[in-house]
């Protein structure tokens, strides 16, 4: 039987945060997939047609979307790493540790008789948790990269050079696909939370349902 050291389920630091998220495939979801792709053929199309359409330059159009995102960006960062110290917290008090701890024994139980209904690789906590560590790297990382090109756009460097304009564009689409997947992981911790709770009352439920039945 494997040790607890050599199990992946327990493997620490960003392997273990990336073997939990690549067990997910968050990659095959069809959400991350088309509102990337759809994002990129919009900023492609107004590339062409931007012209035609409007008088301002890329770096007006990168000026304006980080004043307007920015700020609100620093701020679901910040409650995000509030609500996952929480969290975390949580877990090891009373119910929340009681429902980890029944999981692991009915999974333990699981694999001594060798039964093919294997249980999730990970639990339901360890997937929450995992999610909500990757919308904080990837907060940070957009938060990051919003304060750079602030930092360019306020000092306004004066470069005489035709692939400025591509330069802008490109750093507009990346902002653009940052801010999209940073609400889709906002949106997926929302619902893991729900799911979370869903699951604790269910738990509870169950265990006063049995009490109930074990007095009559």
């Amino acid at each position: 039987m494997e040790t607890i050291n050599k199990k992946e389920e327990f493997e620490n630091s960003f392997k273990g945060l990336f073997s939990i998220i690549w067990d997910r495939k968050l990659y095959k979801k069809p959400v991350y997939i088309v509102s990337g792709l759809l994002i990129i053929c919009i900023n492609v199309l107004f590339f062409f047609v931007k012209d035609s359409t409007t008088d301002r330059e890329y770096f007006d159009l990168l000026k304006i979307y980080v004043t307007t995102f920015s700020p609100a960006f620093i701020t679901f960062c910040g409650f995000t790493m509030t609500a996952y110290s929480l969290v975390v917290g949580f877990l090891n008090y009373g119910v929340f540790k009681s429902t980890i701890e029944k999981f692991y024994s009915l999974k333990i139980r699981t694999e001594q008789i060798g039964n093919d209904n294997k249980l999730p690789k990970f639990s339901v906590y360890q997937q929450a948790i995992a999610l909500f560590a990757l919308a904080i790297l990837v907060l940070l990382f957009t938060v990051c990269y919003f304060l750079i090109v602030k930092l360019t756009t306020e000092i306004q460097f004066e470069i005489e050079c035709k692939l400025v304009e591509i330069f802008n564009a490109i750093n507009l689409l990346i902002l653009m696909l940052l801010t999209n997947y940073s609400f889709i992981l906002i949106v997926y911790n929302i619902v893991n939370i729900f799911t979370l709770s869903q699951s604790l009352n269910k738990l509870i439920y169950k265990e006063e349902l049995e009490k109930l039945t074990k007095d009559k």
